[in-house]
């Protein structure tokens, strides 16, 4: 299992790795996850830090982790699938290839998470949502960014005096 449906926490069998909100970059860093798979950093410049991981197979997909810390502290996760079809660059880019991924990521989730998606939307772009009490796991083709992906929205009820 991947994401765990009764918290959100997503466990990294392979890397004997859990990645949850509130999860410490200590943490991660020490993760054999981290040792093995860890790509780039990019520093937004706003307290929020991006950490970019090389895809892992997980139940017969390629899957990457993008994971969004605010200051030392995992805040969200995203996530895609790829195939070596996928387009590599702008040329070879088109909205049906995109489409796709959408279709692949929801087939994805739709498996790990072992449910249908509470909501499917076509507008403003197309979306799929699986609910949960702790928050949300989610796809979407963005037309804006000509890209899919999925990730989890954890329930803000705690950041309340953060603001």
């Amino acid at each position: 299992m991947l994401i765990n449906s009764e918290n959100g926490v997503i466990e990294l069998e392979d890397f004997a790795t859990t990645l949850y909100k509130g999860m410490s970059l200590d943490q991660l860093k020490q993760s054999d996850f981290y040792k093995e798979k860890y790509h780039t950093m990019w520093d937004v410049k706003t307290g929020y830090f991006w950490y970019y991981f090389k895809s892992i197979e997980i139940t017969g997909y390629q899957v990457s982790f993008s994971l969004c810390f605010f200051g030392d502290q995992l805040d969200s996760i995203h996530m895609n699938t790829w195939e070596k079809a996928d387009a590599k660059d702008w040329n070879e880019w088109t909205e049906e290839k995109e489409m796709n991924v959408f279709h692949r990521n929801n087939t994805f989730l739709t498996k790990v998470l072992e449910m249908l998606p509470t909501q499917k939307k076509k507008t403003p772009y197309p979306s799929c949502t699986f609910k949960f009490l702790w928050g949300n796991v989610w796809s979407v083709y963005d037309p804006r960014s000509a890209s899919s992906f999925m990730g989890i929205s954890f329930n803000e009820e705690e950041k309340t005096n953060k603001k």
